[in-house]
């Protein structure tokens, strides 16, 4: 051999330059990791939840842009509902029990932390009200009166006033037995600048609301023992709910002693271990009533408690594993090392999160199992190559870990770059929680590097596997039981089996094509598909849709015109006109509008003659009309260039509010042509300037109010006189009034815009089109990164065509079984397609790694697949069903979400395997060549890298 052939390629010298810090230096390495593990599980024991409805949205979308451009007005879409409703046949709700209950329930929720206060509404807050014609004119007021006391004469004031205030089915039931508390939940507190804890308020709506009504026990918490200045038996907490082992966890926060100086007094934390349990009856108990309660903040928290059988499963998941993993290899020690490293990566992980100041996401929680599961992928393929190397060439532990580091270094590095690219590149999806799960993963696939190319390699080197030749026989007699199947499976590889797996996958890529065509954006059944369909969440759901006329589920259309223009016929006609359209819209169950309110008004000035309820056309008749309808209402805001019309839908399904987004707008381009055609001044130019003009104002002055919402954040001792005359304050506020006064000046009338969309259906409806117009390209995005770092791991064209085709088959396929499920594309489900591509590249680049290059030996194409399979192909086929078997355990779990991911994982896992082992050297037959070999000259099998 020439010079040249001896001179080292790029690749070996990496290897050559890394290898001496794994194995010279072991002890010295495995100590720094070490101790970097232990300071990442003490940084992971901090991390906190962090559930939010902001980052759960897409608040790029131009939806979402009027939906906090009009929030401070309308509402958002954070919104707790509470509903108490007389069980059947205990009567209506005109009783003492049920409207003392009622006005407590009430009180508690305008005390919930976070709560926005203006927007607590009841049958006891004064902005429901009734208005009714009386001798001489109007009269009206609070529908509870000021006055109130449960007596007779009172309880029938009460429901005549109901009546005349049109709040049967929007504040009561439609049977008048139960009534509804309305709420909205603010992200951030606005004085201190905290984030809401939304397990706080899940938990407070469980234990101060329902349980105090429906719960005939109270617990009171009282110390065993005395405890900084409290007296043993000092009450420290009351609660409503038996929190049973959970009190261990508790902390309880109460008042120290008074001081002698008068000030106020220390607050003082108590463990749960501290506190015994006194059990009394509950007085504000109602046997009378069920208490239903639903909003993000209930879901989040009814997610955070099936939090535990998450972890359990995934407990039974590892523990599976091992057991399958000693059969495999016949060794306990072996069995438990791809754990121990899956376990580190995800201390790892979580500890980077913690550092880099990001929380636990409830709906994220199954990315940790996704690393373990790539982690142990890669694990069972370093193990399995291990102990290849000790019996097929009888090295010891140490050079078994050397030459097993030299095989799959290059292709196992690259394997876990290619996840950590496709992770990294889901943050492109404009939507916070989806890039907190790509830096989770990422950081995850970065663990994975690190345990399983550096940890596990030195490990390996000090496992003692006692008489060598013992354990080669050992391992060769468990290995030939299995040879008539590798036999068998390697023929896929001739030319008659290769075509007819080619041909199978070509109709299920026709197959798939078709049928995921169906697959349905958003929800595809009613409640809240995070959690079973009898939860009781989605009991409460279905309770108040039953119950109440209007439902659960709201779209807010912003009616936005000019100043003022509430008081002319012709712009309240336009709103009135769409309040019409709505309503007769399939899915639409009710709308409520100024227009629909003004006209009930004109009416009863009319000594509520029907053919009055109209809108008028006097402008005067229209001031009259509209003047007693406050903006508490919600309805318009203070100076009338903004109308909310609500749009009651039966429910939230993709079909339904894709239907009501394209009336929508079909409405828009109608009503705005029939407006130029009359009046000439105007044109589509002029309006759609004026629409960005009021656009730029709201964005302004958001601006304002969060960089305002920082820094309270940061110094909480801030005054306002500090913050008026902040410079960054001072030249947003100049801003702000700027583009206020550029759409002021742009004074010609123009038609009414139709805004959407605020409500929760509408925040649904913006995630509905961001992930349908995301759903493919960032399927795209994830796989034009894979395809660059196979590319970079072999470089050439046949690794693209054998690992992509099935690779891509396998996604498609995905979108397809979905369908056939019911599965809706969701946020929390659009990255977990391309999460799982992460596990089949895996499988791919091993099989065609190791196949590759056993046809670069010289070994003939069904020797080489028969070389593969028993090198790694054995290992990708156990990796695959052993995480089936373990992600099948979540077919059993109590939240919906998990189950559809158990379905879609099974599938996944299991279709990745069989086309890495089937498919793609089905496909590498056909364009890898074996080496022409030398007369008499014999293959070597060995590494190309």
């Amino acid at each position: 051999m020439t010079e040249e052939n001896h001179k080292p390629t790029t690749t070996q010298k990496i290897l050559a330059a890394i290898e001496p810090l794994i194995y010279a230096r072991r002890k010295l390495t495995m100590g720094i990791l070490l101790v970097l593990t232990v300071w990442f599980a003490w940084e992971a024991g901090h991390i906190r939840r962090d559930a939010g409805f902001d980052k759960s949205i897409p608040l790029e979308h131009q939806y979402m842009q009027v939906l906090k451009q009009y929030m401070a007005e309308f509402g958002g879409a954070n919104t707790v509902l509470v509903a108490l409703i007389q069980k059947d046949g205990k009567g209506d709700m005109y009783n003492e029990a049920f409207l003392t209950s009622l006005k407590t329930a009430t009180d508690e929720v305008f005390f919930l932390p976070g709560i926005d206060r203006s927007r607590v509404s009841s049958l006891f807050t004064p902005d429901v009200r009734y208005i009714e014609v009386v001798e001489g004119g109007f009269a009206g007021g609070n529908v509870i009166p000021a006055e109130y006391a449960p007596n007779p004469e009172m309880f029938a004031l009460v429901r005549a006033n109901v009546g005349k205030g049109g709040h049967v089915g929007r504040y009561t039931t439609k049977s008048q037995n139960g009534a509804m508390i309305y709420s909205e939940l603010l992200e951030v507190d606005p004085v201190t600048g905290e984030k809401l804890d939304y397990a706080v308020v899940s938990k407070l709506l469980e234990d101060k609301i329902r349980g105090r009504f429906t719960n005939p026990k109270k617990y009171v918490y009282k110390l065993k023992a005395a405890q900084d200045g409290l007296a043993a038996g000092a009450v420290v907490g009351e609660g409503f709910v038996d929190l049973g082992w959970k009190l261990r966890l508790e902390t309880f926060e109460v008042n120290g002693p008074a001081k002698d100086d008068g000030s106020a007094p220390d607050r003082i934390k108590v463990k749960g271990s501290d506190v015994a349990v006194e059990f009394i009856d509950n007085p504000q108990y109602n046997p009378d009533i069920n208490v239903h309660v639903i909003g993000f903040a209930k879901v989040v928290g009814d997610v955070i408690d099936a939090t535990m059988q998450v972890v359990l499963f995934l407990i039974l998941t590892l523990f599976m594993t091992f057991l399958l993993l000693w059969l495999y290899t016949g060794s306990m020690k072996l069995a438990v090392l791809p754990l121990v490293c899956a376990v580190t990566a995800v201390i790892w992980e979580f500890g980077l999160l913690q550092m880099a100041g990001k929380g636990l996401d409830p709906f994220a929680i199954l990315v940790p199992f996704l690393i373990i599961a790539i982690s142990v992928s890669h694990g069972v393929q370093y193990v399995n190559a291990w102990v290849g190397e000790i019996t097929l060439f009888k090295r010891n532990s140490f050079d078994a870990s050397l030459y097993t580091w030299r095989r799959l270094a290059v292709y196992g590095t690259m394997a876990i770059m290619t996840g950590f690219v496709g992770f990294a590149l889901i943050a492109v999806i404009p939507i916070d929680i989806i890039r907190e799960m790509a830096l989770n993963a990422s950081l995850g696939m970065f663990a994975i590097l690190v345990t399983n190319k550096i940890m596990m390699p030195i490990w390996l080197t000090w496992i003692d596997i006692g008489d060598p030749e013992a354990f080669r026989q050992k391992q060769e007699q468990r290995d030939s039981v299995l040879d008539p199947i590798w036999e068998f499976i390697s023929n896929v590889v001739r030319p008659t089996p290769a075509i007819i797996a080619i041909l199978a996958a070509a109709a299920l890529y026709g197959w798939s094509f078709w049928k995921g065509e169906g697959l349905q954006v958003g929800d595809s059944q009613d409640g809240v598909p995070e959690l079973l369909p009898d939860s009781r969440y989605n009991q409460d759901t279905n309770a108040i849709g039953r119950n109440f006329a209007i439902g659960t589920d709201i779209m807010k259309v912003i009616a936005e015109m000019d100043a003022e223009a509430c008081v002319r016929h012709d712009m309240m006609d336009q709103v009135d006109r769409f309040g019409w359209r709505m309503e007769n819209t399939e899915g639409v169950q009710s709308i409520l509008s100024l227009p629909w309110a003004a006209r009930q008004v004109n009416a009863a000035f009319s000594e509520a003659t029907p053919k009055f309820k109209v809108l008028p056309r006097n402008q005067y008749t229209m001031v009259q009309a509209i003047t007693p309808i406050p903006t508490s209402s919600g309805l318009l805001n203070s100076n009338c260039s903004a109308l909310a019309i609500f749009v009651f839908t039966q429910n939230h399904r993709a079909s339904t509010l894709e239907r009501i987004v394209h009336e929508v707008g079909t409405f828009n381009k109608e009503n705005a042509a029939e407006f130029y055609e009359v009046n000439k001044d105007v044109n589509e130019g002029y309006c759609a300037e004026k629409l960005e003009k009021r656009r730029d104002a709201g964005r302004t002055r958001i601006a304002r109010e969060k960089h305002i919402e920082a820094m309270r954040k940061k110094d909480k001792t801030l005054t306002d006189e500090k913050i008026d005359t902040n410079p960054k304050v001072i030249e947003l506020t100049k801003a702000a009034d700027a583009a206020a006064e550029a759409h002021k000046a742009m004074d010609k009338a123009c038609p009414v815009n139709f805004a959407l969309a605020s409500g929760n259906v509408g925040v649904m409806a913006a995630t509905n089109e961001e992930v349908h117009r995301l759903e493919k390209p960032i399927l795209y995005v994830v796989y034009a990164g894979i395809i660059i770092c196979v590319f970079l791991s072999f470089f050439e064209w046949q690794s693209l065509v054998a690992i992509m085709l099935p690779l891509s088959l396998v996604s498609w396929m995905a979108y397809a079984v979905m369908t056939i499920l019911g599965i809706g594309m969701k946020v929390a489900i659009l990255p977990v397609v391309a999460l799982a591509a992460g596990v089949g590249v895996d499988y791919g680049i091993y099989v065609y790694a190791t196949y590759a290059d056993a046809l670069a030996a010289g070994f003939k194409s069904r020797e080489a697949y028969l070389k593969t399979l028993k090198l790694t192909g054995k290992a990708v086929i156990f990796t695959g069903i052993t995480l089936s078997l373990g992600v099948l355990t979540w077919l059993w779990s109590g939240l919906q979400f998990q189950r559809d991911m158990g379905k879609l994982l099974v599938f996944m896992f299991t279709t990745n395997m069989i086309g890495a082992i089937v498919l793609l050297p089905a496909i590498a037959s056909f364009i890898l060549k074996p080496k022409e070999l030398a007369p008499g000259e014999e293959p070597v099998f060995k590494p190309r890298h």
